[in-house]
């Protein structure tokens, strides 16, 4: 019953008979889709935009909430971005790991942020390690975190 979050492969979306499998999934489950989050890697925004665009446009309409993992460098080069009908980005641990301690990533970040969020979708830092890193990229205005820091256990 809790909500899930899945990483799909590129090459799921090569697979002619893979959307029609989810959606058949979906439709038996309705309640279930509400809490799925579907990911793909960024480079299927680049590769594989309009099939990226078709599944999300099958799926969003369910509830499912529909996001990019390990965005990075080539997240400003993607053209259409809002056209892909994203409700989240995952920013790469290598643009959220040292952020406290790196200008150029800050920057990186907060330009990241700004830009997504007027498009009206999430931002979550992936992989963040350190609490100096968290307390810059919340004010860089990520919505959220994963990675070790946000697996520690609080203290007793």
């Amino acid at each position: 019953g809790l909500p899930r979050a899945v990483n799909l492969a590129s090459s799921s979306l090569g697979d002619g008979g893979f959307a029609t499998h989810v959606l058949h999934m979906l439709q038996e489950s309705p309640h279930l889709a509400q809490k799925l989050w579907v990911e793909f890697d960024e480079a299927a925004a680049v590769s594989q935009f309009d099939t990226l665009q078709e599944f999300g446009r099958l799926v969003r309409p369910m509830g499912v909430r529909f996001g990019l993992e390990h965005a990075g460098q080539r997240l400003h080069a993607i053209d259409r971005l809002f056209e892909l009908g994203l409700d989240y980005v995952k920013l790469e641990a290598s643009m959220c790991r040292g952020v406290a301690g790196n200008e150029a990533a800050q920057e990186f970040v907060r330009r990241s942020v700004a830009l997504l969020h007027a498009l009206s979708m999430l931002v979550i830092a992936q992989g963040v390690l350190d609490p100096a890193d968290v307390e810059v990229l919340w004010s860089c205005g990520v919505d959220g975190a994963t990675g070790p820091w946000a697996n520690q256990k609080a203290p007793a």
